[in-house]
């Protein structure tokens, strides 16, 4: 099988169980969204075992930092110019963390950032589930890709 296909069956496949246990079981608290912005950052940063450390730490660094970011506001007064300034800060050490390697992929810092916003911005138990989410993306990546290599090995030959 072509590599493309392999992976677009093995993509659509396990799409199709992340969203039975995303929006199927909703105890489980996963946000379906967020796993999809993770699985892409896996791919977006190369792909493979690498893939996972160079994803998930800056991610997972950028949903705490902002997290940390959006109780200071709040300590601040929670008004407009605390959450430019705080947020402007915040821009700044995502950036800067790339200096060490194991958070040098921006992207996923600003992606995990964003994620947490778009969660909605609490400082309560939703931080762990978007982490969580974040988590089972990036491994909904690594076994897509290797699903896809599987289906892409030709048959052994009977003999």
């Amino acid at each position: 099988m072509k590599p493309l296909i392999a992976l677009a069956l093995s993509i659509a496949a396990l799409v199709a169980v992340w969203v039975y246990l995303s929006i199927g079981l909703p105890a489980l608290q996963l946000i379906p969204w967020i796993g999809f912005v993770a699985w892409a950052t896996f791919f977006a940063a190369g792909g493979g075992k690498a893939a996972i450390g160079r994803s998930l730490p800056p991610a997972i660094a950028g949903v705490l930092l902002t997290a940390l970011t959006m109780l200071a506001v709040g300590h601040a007064g929670g008004g407009l110019a605390a959450l430019i300034v705080l947020v402007a800060v915040l821009a700044f050490v995502l950036v800067f963390m790339a200096s060490h390697r194991f958070l040098a992929y921006t992207p996923a810092a600003f992606l995990g950032a964003a994620t947490y916003f778009g969660s909605g911005g609490k400082v309560d138990e939703s931080i762990v589930y978007v982490i969580v989410s974040w988590i089972a993306g990036v491994g909904f990546g690594y076994v897509s890709e290797r699903f896809g290599a599987r289906l892409t090995k030709p048959a052994a030959a009977n003999g």
